[in-house]
């Protein structure tokens, strides 16, 4: 029966330790109620709780804890005494004490204990809030930790997928510089396509062309103008008219033609 014990306790506790951040030495968060159990049993608290959980234990009370304690009366007198053995951590209501339960409640918050009890409205508290370890003495004699609730296991389920799984920014991230070496197109990222933006023309592509002047010749066939030659200096040159050079003997009859048309008025 205690090497069961003992293998259930290594499960519950290593499933704190994996999923919630507890290390050891273990930190038992006492308060009056379980001080009071143990001390009618006599029960050496941590003495047994090494035992129990088979590693370094350190057995921790508050100043609200004590001041409880001391208000209950003669009664628990030795129960206070018992407390105050232990180590006190600061709480921060020195100057405001609280009940026992509302500083363990704001202790639990910010670090990691294992909350030993016999109080059951408190007892019902740790079993709904994550990450606390429940301890107490079942039938008021034997020392147990209580399995993991429902709550428990579904935080930590939802801590582990959020440790595993990618950052949505880290995968916006890793898409962009997939599309920057071209393993995917932008259209196949998912994400809204962005509004291409009007640009306007370039202005050197719509430079309006020369318009040519066109002249009718013979038929009314179009024909071009050829710009006027430029020499050098800037001279613009006349175009220059191919003389028709005619035969020797027609010159001749030309000139003996115009001599006596002359002779004869």
């Amino acid at each position: 029966m205690k090497i069961t014990k003992h293998k259930k306790t290594r499960k519950y506790m290593s499933f704190y330790i994996n999923n919630f951040g507890f290390r050891e030495p273990l930190l038992v968060l006492i308060d009056g109620s379980f001080c009071h159990a143990a001390y009618k049993i006599r029960l050496q608290i941590e003495e047994q709780l090494k035992k129990y959980f088979q590693c370094e234990v350190k057995p921790i009370v508050t100043a609200c804890i004590i001041t409880e304690t001391d208000n209950l009366g003669p009664g628990f007198t030795g129960t206070s005494q018992l407390l105050k053995k232990f180590l006190v951590h600061r709480c921060g209501h020195e100057k405001r004490p609280l009940d026992g339960s509302a500083c363990i409640k704001s202790m639990t918050k910010s670090c990691h204990y294992i909350v030993a009890t016999q109080d059951r409205a408190l007892q019902e508290w740790v079993r709904e809030h994550p990450g606390i370890p429940l301890f107490y003495l079942h039938n008021a004699s034997v020392p147990t930790l209580v399995q993991p609730s429902e709550a428990h296991r579904q935080a930590a389920a939802e801590g582990q997928k959020s440790r595993v799984g990618i950052r949505e920014l880290d995968q916006q991230t890793i898409q962009k510089l997939k599309v920057k070496e071209g393993l995917v197109t932008p259209e196949s990222t998912g994400g809204p396509k962005k509004k291409r933006k009007v640009k306007n023309p370039n202005p050197l592509s719509c430079k309006k062309s020369k318009k040519t002047k066109k002249g009718v010749e013979g038929k009314g066939t179009p024909s071009e103008s050829k710009p006027p030659t430029v020499g050098e200096g800037g001279v613009v040159k006349k175009k220059s008219r191919k003389r028709i050079k005619l035969p020797k003997h027609v010159i001749e009859h030309l000139k003996a033609g115009s001599g006596g048309g002359a002779g004869a008025s």
